[in-house]
């Protein structure tokens, strides 16, 4: 059976796949956070950071950046496999 590449499900595994990679992105940030503290409470040289807090959203944020970018990578293999398997008879 073959499943067409609609917008809605482009849009839905991206999203997916970008919060997916936020949650495992924050309970990484969360563990670096408890296992190296010196190291994030000095990211912003100006003010003292809670070290927790501050690795969980660089966690989160680079979670977000690269689960979306694997989700649109993931999309584009997709489009390509479909438009193959289109050519070939």
């Amino acid at each position: 059976m073959k499943r067409k590449l609609s917008i809605g499900r482009v849009a839905a595994t991206v999203i997916a796949v970008a919060l997916g990679g936020m949650v495992l992105g924050g309970l990484f940030g969360l563990a670096a956070g408890y296992i190296a503290p010196k190291l994030f409470e000095t990211m912003v040289i100006w003010t003292k950071l809670e070290p927790v807090g501050t690795a969980v959203v660089l966690g989160g944020t680079a979670g977000v950046l690269c689960g979306g970018a694997l989700g649109a990578f993931a999309v584009a293999v997709q489009l390509v496999s479909d438009l193959l398997a289109e050519r070939t008879p």
